[in-house]
C-alpha cells in the first residue's frame, strides 16, 4: 500500500477503523471519513496521521464533500473502502418505515453516494470496494432488515460493474467480527432468541478478529492494486470453523 491513496468511509470504529489503521501501517496516504468526527481525530492520532473528512454519507452534498476533499488532499483516489454498516434485531412483523429508512440509509444509499461521487476519480487502475455481508446468503431470523439491506448493496455493485465496465468494484463478504460496536443497536433483549434462531439454521458463530481482518483485507486490496489487469471481483472473509493448530 505504499503511496497509494486510500479512502475508507466508516472508519471511526470497527471494520472501518481497523482497516484504516492497516492502510496506514502499509504506508498508505490516507483519509478517513464518518460522522463522528471526535473519533477520527483520535484515530488518525493513533495511526501517526491521517487525512480527517466527517460527514453523513447518507447526505449527497456531503458524501460528494467527503470525497472532493480527500481528493483535493491526496491528489487523486487508488482505493475507496466503504465500511460504513448499521442493522437492528428486529423481527420483521416490528420493522416500522424508520428502522428501514436508517439502515438502508446508512447501507445501501450512502454506499452509493460515495461511488457515484468517487467514481471520476478512480482511474481504471483503482477499486472501489464495499463491504457486504455473509448474513445475505444466511438469512439470518430477526436481522432481516440488515440482511435485505446488504443483498441491495450487493445488487447495485453488480450493476456498477455493468455501467462502469472499465472499471473495479469489489464486493467484500464480511463475517462475524469482534470487537466492533456493531452490537451497540441491538435490543439485548432478543440476542437469546437470535442466537437459538440461528443455531437452528445452522448459520456458523465464529469470530474473527477486526486487526486480522483489516490486515488481510488492505494485503488482498494491495494485490489487485498491483495488478490492474485483473478483476478479483469478490473478497470472502469468515472465521475458520476450528483455529489452525
Amino acid at each position: 500500500m505504499h503511496g497509494r491513496r486510500v479512502l475508507v468511509v466508516g472508519a471511526s470504529s470497527g471494520i472501518g477503523a481497523a482497516a484504516a489503521a492497516a492502510a496506514r501501517r502499509a504506508g498508505a496516504e490516507l483519509a478517513i471519513s464518518a460522522r463522528r468526527a471526535d473519533r477520527l481525530e483520535e484515530l488518525a492520532a493513533g495511526i501517526g496521521g491521517a487525512h480527517v473528512f466527517s460527514g453523513d454519507a447518507a447526505d449527497p452534498e456531503a458524501a460528494r464533500a467527503v470525497v472532493n476533499r480527500a481528493v483535493e488532499r491526496l491528489g487523486g483516489l487508488d482505493l475507496v473502502l466503504y465500511a460504513a454498516g448499521f442493522g437492528v434485531l428486529q423481527p420483521l412483523a416490528e420493522c416500522d418505515p424508520g428502522t428501514w429508512q436508517s439502515i438502508y440509509g446508512v447501507n445501501v444509499i450512502g454506499a452509493n453516494l460515495v461511488a457515484g461521487a468517487a467514481i471520476e476519480h478512480l482511474g481504471v487502475g483503482g477499486i472501489m470496494a464495499f463491504v457486504s455481508s455473509r448474513t445475505v446468503e444466511d438469512a439470518n431470523g430477526l436481522f432481516c432488515a440488515y440482511s435485505a439491506s446488504k443483498a441491495a448493496l450487493d445488487q447495485c455493485i453488480r450493476t456498477w460493474r455493468v455501467e462502469h465496465p472499465d472499471r473495479r468494484f469489489v464486493r467484500i463478504v464480511m463475517g462475524n467480527c469482534q470487537p466492533t460496536e456493531f452490537a451497540n443497536h441491538m435490543r439485548l433483549e432478543l440476542i437469546g432468541d437470535a442466537l437459538a434462531l440461528w443455531e437452528r439454521q445452522g448459520i456458523p458463530g465464529g469470530l474473527m478478529h477486526v486487526d486480522d481482518v483489516a490486515e488481510c483485507l488492505m494485503e488482498t486490496l494491495a494485490v489487485s492494486l498491483d495488478h490492474p489487469s485483473i478483476d478479483a471481483s469478490e473478497i470472502k472473509l469468515d472465521a475458520r470453523i476450528e483455529g489452525p493448530s
